[in-house]
């Protein structure tokens, strides 16, 4: 018998609080009910434009490390203009 990982579902993305650089970039992250950190690194950038269907999506994703070493994706929804962390 071969054992499988469980699937386990993403944690539901929470709107945050994010002051971005000229680049628009973040600089600053505010979870809620937390104090807001510093951006150290971002590390990585993509965006996605979907329309799934007649549902459209048009984010900018981020992977960013903050400066207590927290590492998080964030998305910026471009229809909404809400930010948003997901968490695994």
């Amino acid at each position: 018998m071969t054992h499988r990982p469980k699937l386990r579902p993403l944690a539901r993305p929470k709107v945050v609080t994010v002051r971005t650089d000229e680049r628009g970039d973040p600089v600053f992250v505010r979870l809620p009910g937390k104090p807001a950190r510093r951006v150290a690194v971002v590390r990585e950038r993509w965006r996605i434009d979907d329309e799934w269907w007649r549902h459209a999506i048009s984010r900018d994703y981020r992977t960013i490390v903050l400066d207590d070493g927290t590492v998080m994706t964030l998305y910026h929804d471009l229809l909404e203009g809400l930010w948003y962390a997901q968490r695994g």
